[in-house]
């Protein structure tokens, strides 16, 4: 872990590339990771139309999404994503998608 940590302060003393939140990096934290990355783009880039968060795992597709932004002349405040329907929260708490009942 010394390690590690080591070469994130020297990434982000080189580039200034890296955001860092006050909580672990687990699924559990996703909601909180996300509203820093909209919490941090809005005070540093008020003026950025777009901003797309994607896992490393998933397919964008650019020309169909740059297609489907490009057609609003002034770009509503909007989030997209993807809506599961008919999807039961999972309660084994040895699954990645776990939930508690709390």
């Amino acid at each position: 872990v010394g390690g590690e940590l080591a070469a994130l302060r020297a990434e982000a003393l080189r580039h200034g590339d890296l955001l860092q939140g006050d909580f672990l990096d687990v699924y559990a934290n996703l909601t909180r990771k996300t509203l820093l990355l909209l919490s941090w783009a809005a005070a540093r880039c008020p003026a950025v139309p777009f901003l797309l968060k994607a896992d490393d795992d998933v397919f964008v597709n650019l020309p169909a999404l740059t297609t489907y932004l490009a057609s609003f002349p002034h770009p509503p405040r909007l989030y997209l994503g993807r809506v599961h329907w008919w999807v039961h929260p999972q309660r084994d708490p040895r699954g990645r998608h776990h939930v508690p009942l709390a």
